[in-house]
């Protein structure tokens, strides 16, 4: 589906709950029109239709899809319905913007490569929102002044245990906390390193909820090791009796970086040539908007560079997935 820089982004936006900043943001974009709205929750749908005065609602997803109009789909719906609502979504020549997981399985993983194949002018894409952190931004960007960066680790602390134990995601039969949290520092990770995986291994325990048999494990430690033989940790932790943060720390020859709660602090080898830097960051959901609002501008421009590109996407998803596999099978997966 074409976009000439004049015409608008008829919009329609899948799930009220994270889809809601989506929603929001959208009405912002001057290039943008949001025709449907989606929730199965219609008090949802009823606050958010009076509050923005949006026309069309619905608790069917294929109201949206089977709408000609609509040439762009916002996907925040539970996490198994991401990958059919992507795959429809693409057959009816959508853009597609999901929030992460792209999808559950490496069959589901599969079936979205085979679709978009046949889609080379659709933009796909998703919510990687860390990629716009000043921090992270500013270290992807200057990647290739490190030198022999042999170790990286990051923490995702979700500190929302509840969400787990009694919301939708423990009731997802393939859910799990790497795919649900710890992406997101798989990501960065994976972007900073630019080396491809060799293996990997996951394990993990259930320890603080081990009394809800039917709810997925809350604690997964992966590890990576990548063609250079630098490796990467990972901890998707949903069990922490924290707040929602990330930790993240990087060590290589020439300087290590440690990231904590917006503060980073850079120290350097040659200590006595160049002093450590420390660094606060305010971050909020005023600078979140600008991931959704690059994938827009690469829709209308295609020659825009895209912040999170395909093939970025699809390499997290096949080693997220691999995570997720070795975790499973409780041993070490090579690639």
């Amino acid at each position: 589906m074409s976009i000439k820089n004049n015409d608008k982004l008829i919009v329609g936006v899948i799930g009220l709950g994270v889809g809601a900043i989506h929603l929001v943001n959208c009405l912002k974009f001057k290039f943008c029109k949001v025709k449907y709205i989606c929730d199965r929750d219609k008090k949802k749908l009823s606050f958010f239709k009076n509050k923005f005065k949006i026309k069309n609602t619905t608790k069917n997803f294929y109201d949206i899809v089977n709408d000609d109009e609509i040439n762009v789909v916002i996907i925040a719906s539970n996490d198994q319905d991401h990958s059919y609502q992507i795959i429809e979504s693409l057959k009816k020549n959508k853009h597609v913007f999901v929030e992460k997981p792209m999808c559950l399985t490496l069959k589901e993983f599969k079936d979205i490569i085979k679709i978009k194949k046949n889609k080379p002018n659709l933009r796909l894409s998703s919510n990687l929102i860390l990629r716009n952190h000043p921090f992270f931004k500013k270290l992807i960007k200057n990647k290739k002044k490190l030198k022999k960066t042999y170790f990286l680790e990051g923490d995702y602390n979700y500190g929302r245990l509840e969400k787990l134990t009694k919301g939708w995601r423990g009731k997802i039969k393939n859910y799990s906390v790497i795919l649900g949290g710890g992406i997101h520092l798989l990501d960065l990770i994976l972007k900073i390193k630019n080396k491809k995986v060799k293996e990997v291994f996951t394990t993990g325990n259930k320890i603080i909820t081990q009394n809800l048999k039917k709810i997925p494990k809350d604690f997964a430690l992966s590890i990576l090791k990548f063609e250079d033989n630098s490796i990467a940790k990972i901890s998707s932790n949903f069990s922490s009796s924290t707040d929602h943060h990330h930790i993240f720390n990087l060590y290589s020859e020439n300087t290590s970086f440690f990231y904590k709660r917006d503060k980073s602090e850079q120290f350097f080898r040659e200590i006595k040539k160049k002093p450590n830097i420390t660094v606060k960051y305010n971050y909020n959901n005023n600078d979140k908007s600008e991931i959704l609002l690059n994938f827009f501008e690469t829709i209308i421009n295609q020659k825009k560079k895209a912040i999170i590109s395909e093939d970025d996407l699809f390499y997290l998803m096949k080693i997220s997935l691999m995570l997720v596999e070795s975790h499973k099978k409780n041993k070490i997966i090579k690639l």
